[in-house]
């Protein structure tokens, strides 16, 4: 039949696709139970909801969830967990093992983490199609609009720009910019200049390097404060991320608004946004860095072309002359042939042999940022070595470089030049009696020159070889630059490579650090709960398949909150690593320790015997009573440790483990901490017990036959006078015994149930006291524990119960007796913050003691007994206060 009922629940919820049916159908199914469903986030936002009469708020925000939880006595049910918790359903305290509400919850839960792995998967897909487009899109605009569409599968992306920063002018320009509702919104390509006077949102991020998200009232208040401006309609809400290359510099910004105040972008919105931003940031950063290469190529391509061009014109005019037509074949061979650049020198000169007399043929080079002239080829009939290079100068060389065009001097232009001063002739000896020098040029520059000479006089050069040379001159310069270009490519090739190795390195030592983090606590370097998780998983299919040998151990820190409470944060993260170095040295090579939170450690043990593993407890034990040395303070700090081993026959899956080992740590808590136990049969027996008598008192609470109060008297011990009655509560079970509270009430202590025990207990004795026949009964002392003491509504409760009965302050006596220390502050204000009401005091007898919660105005005092000290933790008494309520 349960299993009837398990099937029919699941069929009920199990078949609908998304939440809004899901809801709809939980409506129909339970439209007279008070739940309600709600989305974890900032902002809890309600999905659904039962009992219509009932009001559920549309949103609370996250800090506020449990104070509303707790004032309404609300069950909280976990719906679904991927990184965190997905949702709740929120159910009244009485209903919330409902079967329907249990299948809703797991429902639920499985279409939010449905939801949350399809929004994973789409961030995934759309950082890959990022990625992707940088490097198969070449056009920067069509690259901006398939990103606009990427993200507006995962944002409301309908209003978003990107802009381009110069940080050397300040010049801000937009290539892309969409905005449905803004009359102002920059057309596309449209720019502007940082006002530092008046700065903008836009501008602001781009000075200042850091993301901003922002709601109106944000913008406006920096608008009062003079901080940055909305420039056009005002959003109600903005949010832009910087893009910077690899050097961390800013070269541009991406931004998102909306105008309706109903899609303002949630945290995981902006979470998603400043990931994605990043991805943008290196992949435009590598677009428009291989955009400015290619134009550069570009631009050398065409260079080169149309200097092709002009030589087959000239080769076309020439033509006619076969023997100038196999030279001139033969020079643009050698012109795209690879060599040694002397080797292409050392050819030309033969060519030009050929055409005309080069007995004396040199080649210089000029670097026009130096003014420098070198001589890499030089070959004459005087002169059997190079010249030097040189600078500043005034030779026939410099002579041609100064005039950017061929140039033809004989022996008498030589004299003439000279007497002008524009050339000074180095040796009168060798001077030549015919000079013919032309420039090399490089996109319009000179960039060395070209010559012949003569020494003879037979032996003249005329404009025709001006004109032959000036032809050939320019294959060099063709042949030049296409060694250059080729030279500036490879070298541009090189660099890119590199820079495309480097961003790979960095991606996969990023994408190392993420799963390194996602895995490990940041603060010390251990595991982290999912991380355990994962392997306990392992561990455990590896236990069911092959019967591996597998041990858990669930460890506390003792004190610590004291520690951490007393000495700062500071000193309890110091405590925590020490803590975690010490237990690691416990363990062996092939355990893991993990952190699991705030104070409590985990390990797990494969492939080992539970022997083993109550070894690494005492280990453990034996190395935390060494003192930690945090700055100057020594601190002791034991721990407790609870150990389990798997066993097949009670344990259905690994979250078993971790909770038999949770509770076998605080059955050492209990115990006095400073040890460790083993979860065993004993243990589990005694749990369950624990948790079949605390299910049997909430049903007793709801009667008035188990629950009873028994009076005993008080007595002076020297006259023998009556001076109170003490209510003792008993349990009558339904087979008549009769319980002592030393049986069950332990098991309640640090539960909430005490609380409505001690009411119902009040309640009683108030009833008793009421009826007429005992108007004479002296006053009665009640048990209460430290919980209702410390509640703040305690005092106004009692009080109330007490007019409700006419029942008069004085005759009630409550009465202290509980494991756990009362906090000085948090007792004053919950326990006689409302008792000034009553007028009337009440004496109570033998309470005076060396400490005591006394109020200011000296009006309400609590006592302690002689003998007790304040509690420290650790201490396993238990202490006994009395108090008045006057």
């Amino acid at each position: 039949m349960r299993i009837q009922l398990r099937c029919w629940l699941h069929s009920t919820f199990a078949s609908h696709g998304s939440i809004a049916a899901l809801m709809s159908a939980a409506h129909e199914q339970m439209p007279d139970i008070a739940w309600a469903a709600y989305a974890a986030g900032e902002l809890k936002c309600l999905l659904g909801q039962g009992d219509d009469k009932v009001v559920w708020p549309a949103h609370i925000a996250a800090e506020d969830f449990d104070t509303f939880c707790n004032h309404l006595q609300l069950h909280c049910r976990v719906a679904g967990q991927g990184e965190g918790v997905l949702g709740w359903l929120l159910a009244p305290i009485a209903d919330k093992d409902h079967p329907l509400l249990v299948e809703l919850a797991a429902s639920l839960g499985s279409l939010l983490q449905t939801t949350a792995l399809i929004r994973a998967q789409n961030t995934q897909r759309v950082l890959y199609e990022i990625s992707l487009l940088a490097s198969s899109t070449l056009d920067r605009g069509a690259f901006l609009r398939c990103i606009h569409e990427q993200l507006g599968t995962l944002i409301d992306a309908e209003n978003f720009y990107v802009a381009l920063y110069d940080q050397q002018s300040g010049k801000i320009t937009y290539p892309y910019y969409i905005d449905r509702f803004d009359d102002e919104a920059m057309a596309h390509e449209a720019f502007e200049f940082i006002n530092t006077d008046r700065i903008s949102l836009t501008g602001y991020v781009l000075s200042s390097g850091q993301p901003m998200f922002l709601n109106a009232s944000c913008i406006e208040q920096a608008k009062v404060d003079g901080r940055f401006f909305c420039v056009g309609r005002l959003p109600e809400f903005w949010m832009g991320a910087p893009l910077k290359n690899a050097s961390d510099e800013v070269f541009g910004m991406v931004a998102m608004q909306v105008y309706d105040v109903s899609r303002v972008y949630s945290a995981q919105d902006r979470a998603l946004f400043a990931v994605v931003s990043r991805h943008v940031a290196m992949a435009l950063d590598r677009l428009l860095r291989r955009t400015d290469l290619e134009q550069i190529v570009a631009l050398r391509t065409q260079q080169l072309s149309a200097a092709n061009d002009a030589l087959r014109q000239e080769v076309k005019d020439r033509e006619r002359a076969e023997h100038l037509q196999s030279a001139l074949f033969q020079i643009a061979a050698l012109s795209s042939q690879p060599g040694d650049m002397n080797e292409l020198f050392r050819s030309l000169h033969m060519i030009v042999g050929e055409l005309l007399v080069a007995l004396n043929f040199y080649i210089a080079l000029y670097d026009g940022a130096t003014g420098e002239v070198t001589f890499p080829y030089y070959i004459d009939e005087h002169q059997h070595t190079p010249p030097r290079s040189r600078r500043g100068q005034r030779g026939f060389t410099e002579y041609v470089i100064g005039q950017q065009r061929p140039c033809l001097i004989d022996y008498e232009d030589a004299r003439r030049l000279e007497s002008l001063g524009e050339i000074e002739v180095q040796r009168d000896s060798g001077r030549s009696s015919s000079w013919l020098g032309i420039p090399l040029f490089d996109s319009g520059q000179v960039r060395g020159v070209l010559v012949v000479q003569s020494y003879s006089k037979d032996v003249s050069y005329t404009l025709r070889d001006q004109e032959l040379l000036t032809f050939v001159s320019r294959h060099i310069d063709t042949a030049l630059s296409r060694r250059s270009a080729a030279e500036a490519i490879h070298t541009a090739n090189v660099l890119l490579e590199a820079r495309v190795r480097d961003r790979t390195r960095e991606l996969d030592q990023a994408n190392a650090r993420l799963q390194h983090e996602n895995s490990h606590d940041s603060l010390t370097g251990l595991p982290n709960r999912s991380q355990l998780q994962h392997r306990l998983r392992q561990a455990w299919q590896d236990f069911c398949r092959n019967g591996r040998q597998l041990v858990v151990m669930f460890i506390d820190l003792d004190r610590f909150k004291m520690i951490n409470d007393s000495l700062g944060h500071h000193c309890g993260d110091i405590l925590l690593i020490q803590a975690a170095e010490r237990l690691r040295s416990c363990m062996r090579e092939e355990d893991l320790l993990a952190r699991l939170g705030g104070d409590e450690f985990a390990v797990l043990s494969i492939d080992t015997p539970l022997q083993t593993g109550t070894d690494i407890a005492q280990r453990i034990l034996t190395a935390f009573e060494q003192p930690f040395v945090i700055d100057d303070h020594t601190i002791f700090s034991s721990c407790s440790i609870g150990v389990v081993g798997a066993d097949s026959q009670f344990h259905q899956e690994p979250a078993d483990l971790l909770r038999d080992a949770d509770t076998a740590m605080y059955r050492v808590k209990n115990g006095g901490r400073d040890s460790f136990a083993v979860f065993n049969q004993a243990l589990r027996r005694e749990v369950s017990d624990q948790v079949e008598q605390e299910g049997a008192l909430r049903t007793a609470l709801k009667r008035t036959d188990q629950l009873i109060p028994y009076f005993q008297p008080v007595v002076c011990v020297n006259t023998g006078d009556l001076l109170a009655l003490e209510a003792l509560i008993r349990w009558r079970m339904p087979d008549g015994r009769i319980i002592a509270p030393e049986s069950f009430l332990p098991a309640l202590e640090g539960l909430r149930l005490i609380g409505r025990l001690d009411l119902y207990m009040l309640k009683r004795v108030i009833t008793i006291l009421a009826q007429p026949e005992n108007g004479h009964w002296p006053p009665v002392h009640v048990n209460c524990s430290s919980y209702s003491i410390t509640r703040p509504a305690f005092a106004a409760e009692v009080l109330a119960m007490l007019a409700e009965h006419n029942v008069a302050p004085g005759r009630l006596c409550l009465e202290l007796t509980e494991g756990a220390p009362v906090d000085e502050t948090t007792g004053r204000a919950g326990y006689v913050g409302d008792a000034g009401r009553f007028r009337r005091g009440v004496l109570v007898p033998q309470l005076r003691a060396s400490v005591s919660f006394q109020r200011s105005e000296d009006r309400q005092i609590i006592y302690l007994r002689p003998g007790l000290q304040r509690a420290q933790p650790g201490d396993r008494s238990r202490y006994r206060a009395h108090g008045r309520v006057t």
